[in-house]
């Protein structure tokens, strides 16, 4: 009986030493939560222009590595700064607090929602500039305009030029009333200062023959129609788009630079929006893409800062 008691007090002593361990091996886990449960992203709604859809993720990305223990999950739409104005407006966006911000390739949108109100204190902020160029497809469409297409002024057929050119069907841009780089396009197709578009707008939107503007809902739909030679139907001889889209293009070839007196100013406003819920890392964010890091993004891809 004495031997059966102690061996009987032995197996208790090993499982008390037992349950005294497991308990110092699970005590971190108790008492550390940031080890079992990451920590919360703030989740930010952000409208762009669709010229930015290559550099704004880069500086997105530069950000949360920049700010790792403040990182924000991203959801960006781009489209044309008009397309995207109209949506801001639509009372079920504003009741639900979209966007958080809204970056423009204009400031006539911008200005619209400064009017009436909608953008917070501070805002808006230019944070890059573009050029516009004139494009044409690499391998040029057949038969080909004679002469080739060089400049802003031989975008219409004209038997008493010299040499007379021939051949030009459709020039493609994008819709000036919603987007802004057609409506620059619009500009410089106006003007008659040297280096511009000779005053050939109205005649090229006006056209019963085979010269004409053929317009497109964002400056990246007239790319891909330069690239692929056709716009509803119509042949494309060439179009109107930033510089930084005939960057990412290799099916397309850049003709002209379009002297800055030809138009407007091509500027990028930022905005962080009143009807905002994440105010304060709205404005981090915003603020960000001023920053020296975000400066360099813009300038990679070939905008402008100012």
């Amino acid at each position: 009986m004495f031997f059966l008691a102690q061996r009987r007090r032995f197996l208790s002593w090993i499982a008390a030493a037992v349950a005294s361990l497991a308990l110092v091996i699970g005590l971190p886990l108790l008492t550390n939560p940031t080890t079992q449960t990451a920590q919360a992203t703030t989740t930010l709604r952000v409208y762009a222009a669709v010229s930015l859809t290559e550099v704004l993720p880069e500086i997105e990305s530069a950000y949360n590595t920049a700010n790792p223990g403040s990182a924000i999950n991203f959801i960006n739409t781009f489209d044309s700064s008009g397309a995207l104005l109209n949506q801001i407006n639509l009372s079920s966006n504003e009741s639900a607090g979209i966007p958080d911000i809204f970056i423009s390739a204009a400031t006539t949108q911008m200005n619209s929602l400064q009017s009436a109100g909608k953008l917070a204190s501070g805002w808006p902020v230019t944070i890059a500039t573009n050029r516009l160029v004139l494009i044409r497809p690499s391998t040029p469409t057949s038969p080909a305009p004679s002469p080739t297409i060089s400049t802003f002024d031989t975008l219409t057929n004209c038997s008493t030029c010299s040499p007379a050119r021939t051949g030009i069907r459709g020039i493609a841009i994008g819709d000036p009333a919603t987007v802004p780089a057609g409506a620059y396009g619009q500009q410089v197709l106006q003007s008659t200062l040297s280096g511009c578009g000779a005053g050939s707008y109205n005649t090229l939107l006006n056209s019963t023959t085979a010269n004409k503007l053929v317009f497109a809902s964002n400056v990246r739909n007239v790319l891909t129609a330069v690239q692929n030679k056709t716009l509803s139907g119509n042949t494309i001889d060439a179009g109107i788009v930033y510089i930084t889209d005939q960057a990412i293009s290799s099916g397309t070839t850049q003709t002209a630079l379009a002297a800055q007196s030809c138009h407007n100013a091509i500027v990028y406003p930022a905005a962080v929006l009143s009807r905002t819920t994440n105010l304060t890392a709205a404005n981090s964010f915003a603020n960000y893409l001023s920053s020296s890091t975000a400066r360099s993004k813009f300038t990679n891809r070939g905008f402008g800062v100012p």
